[in-house]
Formats: C-alpha cells, structure tokens, sequence
C-alpha cells in the first residue's frame, strides 16, 4: 500500500471527527496543531518520494520565508508581546502549509481507501446531528460546525465516490443537513454549490461576458438569501459603533494607512493573539468600549478573518491577493470538472465564511485546504502534463519537416 496515501487516509479518518465534528469535547485543544505538524514533518520525510509533486515546494519556501520576516519584524516593533507573535505564527502557517503540503504529497487513494475516508465523515456527520440539539439555534457556536461538517462531508463524498447523478444528489443531500443550523452564510454556500454542480458545464473564464454576467446573479441570489444577516452588519449597522463585526471592517482600514507598509505585527489585530494578550491595538483605536471586544469580555476580537490582514500591513493584502490569484489560475487549468468543481466550491466557501468567521485559520479550515490540494494535482495524475509535452514535440517535428520540404 502506498504509504503517503496511507498516511492521507489515517490522517482524514482522525481529522474529520477529531478537529471538526468533536473537537469542542475531546478535551485536547491541541489536536489541530498537532496533526498539522504532523504532515509538516511527513511531507518533509517524503520530499525526495518519487510519486510526490515537486512543482510546489519553491513556492512553499518563499512563503515560510514571507512568514520568518514577519515574525522577526512584529518581534522587533513589539506593538504586541512575543507570546501573541507565536500564537499568529502557529494559526498563519497551518492553511497555507496544509494546502501545500497536500499538492506536494499527492496521495493516490485506492476504492479501499476512499471508502474508509467516506464513511468517516458521513458516520461523523450522522451522529453528530442528534447528539448536538444545540446546532438548531441561531446563538450557538454549533451552527457553524454544522455548516462545516456537512459541507466537508458532501464534498468528500462528491470527489470520492463513483461519478454519476446519483452520487451528485446524495453529495449535495449531505450538504443540505447543514440547512438545519439556521446559519444564513450557509445558505450562500448552498447556492455556490448548486450553481457549480448542476448549472457550470464548463471553466469559468472571467475575461468573459457570460462568466461576469453569471457571478452577478450569483452574488445577488446569495445577497437575498443572506439579507437579513448581510443588512444587520454591512448595511443598517454599518455605522452602529456597538456592532464588532463593522467596527473590526473599519478600523482594520484605518490600522492599514497607520502601519505602512507592513502593519502593526502578527498578533495585534482581529487574530487569536490578540485576545489571548489582548492587543494594545484594541485600546488605541477606543474598540475596547465596544461590546464583545473588551479586555473581560473578549469573544467577538477574532470574529472575521478579513479585518486580519491589516496586521501585514498594504504588502499582506497584496501578497495575500497574489496568493489566490495563483490559486484560481491553477484551479482554472484542472480539466476534470469534478475536480474543478470542488475546488472552486471550497474556495468560495472560504471566502464566504471567512466575512464573519476565522476558520480558515483554525482546524475546521484545513477540510477546505485538503480538498483544493487534491484538486490541484489532478490533470498530474490524469497524465495531462504528459500528453500536452508529447504533443509539443510531435507539433514541433511537423514544424520542422514542413521547414526541410
């Protein structure tokens, strides 16, 4: 048995249970942590395994080496203590090294396999629902578990399991138990998921009129199915200085144009370091008098991933855009529309649930993370690289004949 495919499937049967569903009644916080190093060190072991994808690692590098700077950089400014530093280091090298680290490892699974990874996530996902009547109200942290788990879940089975209509209905079944948490970025999620399964027959091109035309309506059918949610913090409250959420937007605009060029430090805005010692950022900026961000009273400070990346400052949010605009270029090169089709969804729902949520950082994130990086390696294992070198050169051999006739 291959043993990085083993490796992959042991580590996704631990994962789904352990750092999405259960993870709030393990008792181990850590396990998250630890099962990311884990595959830091495995793909480390394995960087020289012939059936591994050398293509990233260049990448990687340059990325710790963006990383190591802004450490010593927040080290040095100091605007927030080492401890906050550390904590940012440990949540911003996980999405990143987890997406890497599985494009790298490419793992091959066999039926066996996929079907020990399906049914991992859909018994977590099966006793999960009733032994969490919490996830049912609105004001419970379960909501968003639930979204996660189902929407994992559903996307696993989708791109693991034999490719048919049926397959696609019980995939987008699974999706739909997450509806029972009336969660309404949820529901854009849903919406991405039904367009791109049964209405995208082909690559979107966003140089194209249709393709612009088609993300238009999507996003505004998303807007009406998220409304009341959307209006209460983008909308009608965006001026509510009581609100966190509009408050972290807008003053996260103002710490860029403060901290030029490269923000305040790791740790010191939005992040979980900065509620862990909590940020002198939060009094700077009089967030501290808002409810949910004060120094007793701190569970909305990491309420939003995108108000983060002021803490990098304009070149972050630079980079950060680079990041996904490499990202979706590769993306749009899969030619399996299976494959295209999860990791365009997994993308969106990241950028969805990260406008009030930070679990692209933490454990709940890395499902997302696993699943672009197998979609990324798919025309590599489909043999395409290959077929477009061999017909190069056979092009270039007509090229040359034509020259000697």
């Amino acid at each position: 048995m291959n043993a990085i495919a083993k490796f992959f499937t042991i580590f996704l049967i631990v994962y789904i249970p352990a750092c999405i569903g259960y993870y709030d009644r393990l008792g181990f916080e850590g396990i998250d942590e630890l099962m990311t190093f884990a595959l830091i060190a495995f793909t480390i072991i394995k960087k020289d395994d012939e059936t591994t994808n050398p293509e990233p690692w260049r990448e990687y590098g340059i990325f710790l080496f963006i990383l190591v700077f802004y450490v010593v950089y927040s080290l040095i400014l100091q605007v927030n203590v080492a401890g906050a530093v550390w904590i940012e280091l440990v949540q911003q090298i996980r999405p990143f090294s987890v997406i890497y680290c599985t494009w790298i490892l490419n793992p091959k699974f066999t039926e066996v396999q996929k079907k020990w990874i399906i049914g991992s996530a859909v018994v977590t996902l099966g006793t999960w629902v009733p032994s969490h009547p919490g996830a049912t109200m609105a004001s419970s942290p379960d909501c968003v578990v639930l979204g996660q788990l189902a929407m994992c879940t559903g996307l696993i089975y989708y791109l693991f399991a034999a490719e048919s209509k049926r397959n696609t209905y019980i995939a987008l079944a699974l999706i739909l138990v997450g509806m029972i948490a009336p969660k309404f970025k949820y529901l854009g999620e849903v919406v991405c998921v039904v367009a791109m399964m049964f209405l995208v027959k082909k690559h979107l091109s966003f140089k194209a009129p249709w393709t612009l035309a088609f993300l238009s309506v999507l996003l505004a059918v998303i807007l009406v199915v998220t409304w009341s949610q959307f209006d209460t913090y983008y909308v009608e409250g965006w001026d509510n200085i009581n609100l966190a959420r509009p408050m972290s937007y807008k003053t996260s605009v103002v710490v860029l144009g403060d901290y030029i060029p490269f923000g305040p430090g790791m740790g010191t805005f939005g992040c979980h370091g900065a509620v862990a010692y909590y940020s002198p950022l939060l009094e700077k900026y009089g967030l501290n008098e808002v409810w949910g961000m004060s120094k007793d009273f701190p569970v909305f400070i990491a309420d939003a991933f995108y108000p983060t990346l002021c803490q990098y400052g304009v070149v972050g949010v630079f980079l950060f855009g680079v990041y996904w605009k490499r990202r979706l270029s590769g993306i749009h090169e899969i030619v399996d529309m299976r494959y295209y089709r999860v990791a365009m969804i997994a993308f969106l729902c990241l950028a969805i649930e990260q406008v009030a949520d930070t679990s692209w950082l933490s454990g709940k994130g890395m499902g997302y993370c696993m699943l672009i990086g197998f979609c990324l390696n798919a025309n590599r294992n489909m043999g395409i690289e290959e077929e477009d070198e061999e017909t190069e050169e056979e092009e270039l051999e007509t090229v040359e004949e034509d020259d000697a006739e």
